[in-house]
């Protein structure tokens, strides 16, 4: 049976901006012992995210995600989240 994991960005490793998103290399940082039941995660958890991968079409998956969370933000180059940057080279 799997468990909530917590996530740690390996910021150092292999990062890269793409379309203004910031990707990086995730490492397990806790692995609960016993799975927590569904409403003492819900209770507890503040704002969602979603992971996506940085996959490009001819070239290997480098593992890297990027996070996007429920309230818009994104994981920034510091770890932080916040708004999206803007790149003027897409526009």
């Amino acid at each position: 049976m799997l468990g909530p994991v917590a996530l740690q960005a390996d910021i150092v490793v292999d990062d890269q901006y793409e379309a203004g998103v910031f990707f990086c290399r995730f490492n397990e940082a806790v692995s609960l012992e016993t799975p927590s039941p569904r409403h003492c995660i819900n209770k507890n958890v503040i704002v969602g995210a979603l992971m996506l991968p940085l996959t490009k079409s001819n070239e290997q998956f480098h593992i890297q995600y990027s996070v996007i969370c429920s309230d818009w933000d994104v994981l920034k180059f510091n770890g932080d989240k916040g708004l999206p940057q803007i790149l003027n080279d897409l526009f």
